[in-house]
């Protein structure tokens, strides 16, 4: 957001700072008093003339020049430098204002259209702050939005999408799509790319929905607590390949965690399961555990408060 607000403020505060004096160095040649009186009127040049300035009106009118180093102002309205090759400024307040370097070129006409083109990046606004839009001349990616409607970006291959942002405090939507297809922790599985979404994220301390789809997992949760995952009052992380595993609650009624080997489950305190699949042994209980019963190859025995009562 900073740097997107530096061309909106640079004008203003370029002739805010010229209300006190010229902001040319200092001169190169000594320059004698011709006229002084303040804040009238003041003078003073070198003895060659090419090295002279004057001022009027307590610094609000006056020019400046040594060499090819030049400034003139009429403050508020206009201001101009100009330091060969290096740089040339001219403000028209508030109509006009333009930069000129070998770094970057900068134009704007008022609050209605600017733009700001250097051999990197190139950007326009349209109505500032209203609507900007930018692309890089050295690689694929580019970025545009409307003040608190949306916020894309794009860049080599991944894709950021923002609505309604609020100013980066309460989002109503956010999509990144184009990840690399491994995630962070994760593996591909042969994927060429992930994705994932939120729908409403406050300060960063709830979420109400979220969805990602990563290398091998898909997860899918609702009101997320302080950005994080595992905070979450349901979540449903399954995955894709041939690793079965899942990690899904239902906070604090259901809980489900699998894996290829074994796993457990239980919904409230009435019903639950534990499975040992290495061993073909699969417990199931009811009751918080009063009542279970173990089907194993070798037969079923049932328990009443850890006791068999009923064994092959």
């Amino acid at each position: 957001m900073r740097h997107r607000l530096m061309p909106i403020l640079l004008p203003p505060l370029l002739a805010a700072l010229g209300c006190t004096a010229p902001l040319q160095d200092a001169p190169d040649k000594v320059r004698h008093s011709d006229v002084f009186l303040p804040p009238l009127y003041t003078s003073s040049s070198s003895e060659d003339g090419s090295s002279y300035d004057w001022s009027a009106g307590m610094w609000l009118v006056g020019a400046d020049v040594e060499g090819t180093r030049k400034h003139k102002r009429v403050l508020p309205f206009y201001w101009h430098d100009e330091d060969p090759p290096y740089s040339e400024n001219t403000l028209w307040f508030p109509f006009y204002y333009s930069k000129q370097a070998a770094a970057e070129v900068r134009t704007f006409y008022s609050f209605l259209y600017g733009s700001i083109d250097s051999p990197e990046l190139h950007s326009d606004y349209v109505l500032m702050p209203l609507f900007y839009r930018e692309y890089s001349k050295v690689s694929d990616s580019s970025r545009s939005g409307v003040l608190l409607v949306y916020d894309w970006r794009f860049e080599e291959g991944r894709t950021d999408l923002v609505l309604f942002p609020a100013l980066g405090l309460a989002p109503i939507f956010r999509m990144t799509s184009g990840m690399p297809a491994d995630g962070e922790t994760v593996p591909a599985l042969g994927r060429s790319s992930s994705r994932r979404f939120e729908i409403v994220n406050v300060l960063g301390l709830i979420s109400l929905f979220g969805y990602d789809d990563v290398g091998d997992r898909r997860e899918i949760r609702f009101l997320t607590l302080f950005s994080s995952e595992v905070i979450s009052l349901f979540r449903s992380w399954r995955s894709r390949g041939d690793d079965p595993f899942v990690r899904e609650w239902l906070f604090p009624v259901y809980m489900n965690l699998q894996d290829e080997d074994d796993g457990w489950y239980y919904v409230g305190p009435l019903w639950g399961g534990i499975s040992d699949r290495a061993n073909q042994r699969e417990t199931n209980w009811w009751m918080a555990g009063l009542v279970s019963r173990t089907e194993a190859p070798e037969g079923n025995t049932w328990r009443i408060v850890g006791i068999p009562v009923s064994r092959p």
